[in-house]
């Protein structure tokens, strides 16, 4: 019985002890389960660090706007679509800090510049019109001092040449401010078709009938005339200095001559002497007391 009693139990211990290291063999198998649980775990709190680290940085997004932002889109397209983004971003080169600050600047002085373009041609146009409208003043006043200098230069040259005939034309009259005009002359005796046909004399002459001309139509208050009469001879030369006299009432004459015809009819006569060398003087004469002093001496001779 004892012997009996001892084989069972020595099976029974035996039958637990594999029990115990069927255990141990199925509690190594959880704990190397539970180990490589937690390395998995670690790896994706890693995983998911990183990938939040990357949404920030390089989308510059969090995880609660990016999950609102959630579309269905094939993988590889939007692979596709990330690579040409970011080939696009590197293109653009280096960020400048810099540049809110050189916009503003550059900004500014673009506004600076437009206002100051805008005030140029404002005041361009505005200069155009002024010109335009004083192109209008000048056209309408030369053609009507043209036309009345025109209108008198006929009768001044048959006075001065003893007849004939005068006119002035325009070259262009449908560009007044930048005509030329043409005198024709028709002294009497005498068919003339070009102005250098005419004498020296007779062109000082058609010259000084066109000033004429321009004193009847425009009355000036002083007229200086420098040798105009030089080149004619004595019976012109003493018809035009007595002409002048029929314009002594609207205008004072001062006359540059060497001519004594011209002298003879001037009312009072300049010179400049020189009496000691180096030093001049200016002399005055009335003829009236010229004349007077003159015709005095005569009766007590």
């Amino acid at each position: 019985m004892k012997r009996e009693r001892r084989l069972k139990a020595g099976n029974e211990a035996e039958r637990i002890d594999m029990q115990i290291r069927q255990a141990r063999r199925e509690s190594n198998v959880v704990n190397q389960q539970e180990k490589n649980v937690e390395i998995e775990k670690a790896k994706a709190e890693a995983n998911l660090e990183n990938a939040l680290n990357r949404l920030s940085t390089s989308y510059e997004m969090t995880f609660e706007y990016a999950k609102n932002q959630k579309v269905e889109q094939d993988n590889e397209e939007a692979k596709k679509r990330v690579l040409q983004l970011r080939n696009e971003i590197n293109s653009l080169g280096n960020i400048n800090l810099e540049a809110p600050e050189q916009y503003a600047q550059v900004n500014e002085r673009f506004d600076f510049l437009t206002h100051q373009k805008a005030d140029l041609i404002n005041a361009k146009n505005k200069i155009l019109e002024a010109i335009d409208e004083m192109d209008e003043i000048m056209v309408k006043q030369l053609k009507e001092s043209f036309d009345a200098i025109n209108a008198q230069l006929n009768d001044e040259f048959r006075k001065l040449f003893g007849g004939g005939k005068a006119s002035l034309t325009l070259v262009d009259p449908n560009d007044i401010l930048n005509t030329g005009i043409d005198i024709h002359v028709q002294p009497p005796g005498k068919n003339i078709q070009n102005l250098t046909l005419l004498s020296g004399g007779e062109k000082s002459l058609v010259a000084i009938c066109v000033l004429f001309s321009i004193l009847r139509a425009c009355t000036m208050p002083l007229c200086v005339f420098d040798e105009v009469e030089a080149a004619l001879d004595t019976a012109n030369v003493e018809r035009f200095a007595k002409y002048i006299s029929h314009f002594k009432d609207g205008s004072q004459f001062i006359v540059v001559t060497h001519r004594p015809g011209t002298m003879e009819q001037c009312d009072a006569l300049y010179g400049v002497t020189m009496k000691q060398k180096g030093v001049s003087s200016l002399l005055k004469v009335q003829l009236s007391e010229a004349m007077s002093y003159i015709d005095n001496n005569e009766v007590k001779s």
